[in-house]
């Protein structure tokens, strides 16, 4: 679901900026808008434990409060139309919203090799 949500950002974000087309720029922004929503509930499926049936059921991981929150605060920043550096600053304007997005990429990855390094355990 997350990667799904992602890649609806990414493509939304391409289709908002890149063209001029008003149709176009909706169809993008509305894009974002899901998978914005999409990665805002799969992260917030990380905080659930993993669970194991029968007796080996000791092992459990959870991710922390604050990850998430800075995992929402990311998608967050990166949707919104509010940026430290604004977006008509080309090429920096992007620079900080692919960065956000590159570790909000690295962090979900990082939380889902934890969580199927305990499963798998």
């Amino acid at each position: 679901m997350v990667w799904f949500g992602l890649v609806l950002v990414l493509a939304g974000a391409v289709s908002a900026f890149a063209f001029d087309d008003n149709a176009l720029v909706v169809a993008g922004a509305a894009a974002m808008a899901v998978g914005a929503l999409l990665l805002i509930v799969g992260i917030l499926r990380l905080r659930r434990a993993a669970r194991r049936e029968g007796p080996a059921a000791v092992r459990q991981y959870r991710t922390s409060t604050g990850k998430i929150i800075a995992m929402i605060a990311a998608v967050v920043y990166i949707v919104s139309p509010i940026d430290i550096i604004p977006d008509p600053l080309l090429p920096v304007g992007i620079v900080d919203d692919a960065t956000a997005l590159a570790w909000l990429v690295f962090a979900f990855g990082q939380e889902r090799h934890r969580h199927r390094r305990v499963r798998s355990s």
